[in-house]
């Protein structure tokens, strides 16, 4: 889906599936015009590099806005899989945007691939939000990474000491977890967990998590994501009394549920 200074591009189509774009209803600014791609299908790269063409012509200047960035988890190539990721980025950096804007990348590669890029660290922005809400508590409050990667993203993201990190065994052939356990201390007392993370797809890893710490005496435990996939509604994590309350934004999300608090972006 694309947006045009805050305005929703209307785009028909021929019946042989073309896209028919009308130049004339877009709301053209003299200064600072920004398109946003909340990305839903490869639809939407394509229609991105129509209207920036057409923009072009126009002599119109843009940035370019994206919640997620599609494909991220593409960030290397292995055997023969495609680097999708770097080839994106290869067409953004050809569109020549006067900024590219994104929130949470999955990982540094994104904003190295990127040319004019500015990251907005969303999850640290919520899991902040969520500490100073939880700090009039009795009980501690721990933040929790669910593997290295995340502890070392967010340990130098968020200024606060009372960390867990959790350590996985993933059988490669069949991509599940085998076992799960948490590193740091909590002292044997009743405490509250907030895990920390970017991208939450069917939310196994985090079901276990939540599974790890309730076992380690965690009273409440929350979850913070910056994207959410649709496909959450197929996994354990909406259904389960192990997660209190789920934090994200509507980068992907376009469902809605009790459980889950949504940051508008």
């Amino acid at each position: 889906m694309i947006y045009f200074n805050g305005e929703k591009v209307e785009i028909k189509k021929f019946p042989n599936g073309e896209a028919l774009m009308q130049s004339k209803t877009l709301n053209i600014k003299e200064e600072k015009n920004e398109i946003r791609v909340k990305f839903e299908s490869d639809e939407d790269i394509t229609h991105l590099i129509f209207l920036k063409c057409n923009l072009d012509e126009l002599g119109v200047k843009s940035s370019l806005e994206l919640p997620y960035m599609p494909y991220s988890r593409m960030d290397r190539t292995e055997g023969i899989t495609v680097f999708t990721l770097k080839h994106l980025c290869k067409v953004i950096n050809n569109l020549n945007f006067e900024s590219v804007t994104i929130y949470e990348p999955h990982s540094d590669v994104t904003v190295a691939l990127l040319d004019r890029v500015k990251v907005i660290d969303m999850s640290k922005t919520l899991a902040e939000e969520l500490l100073e809400k939880l700090k009039a508590s009795e009980e501690e409050v721990y933040l929790v990474y669910p593997d290295a990667g995340a502890a070392k993203r967010y340990g130098k993201q968020i200024n606060y000491d009372k960390i867990l990190t959790a350590s996985k065994d993933r059988d490669f052939k069949t991509g599940r977890i085998k076992s799960l356990e948490i590193d740091g201390d909590t002292n044997g007392k009743s405490f509250k967990a907030i895990i920390v993370d970017d991208l939450c797809s069917k939310g196994g890893t985090f079901v276990l998590t939540a599974s790890k710490l309730k076992s380690m005496g965690a009273s409440e435990v929350y979850l913070v994501v910056t994207h959410c996939e649709d496909t959450i509604f197929e996994g354990e994590l909406l259904t389960t009394d192990l997660i209190n309350e789920i934090y994200t934004t509507n980068s992907i999300l376009s469902k809605e549920h009790e459980k889950i608090k949504i940051y508008e972006i």
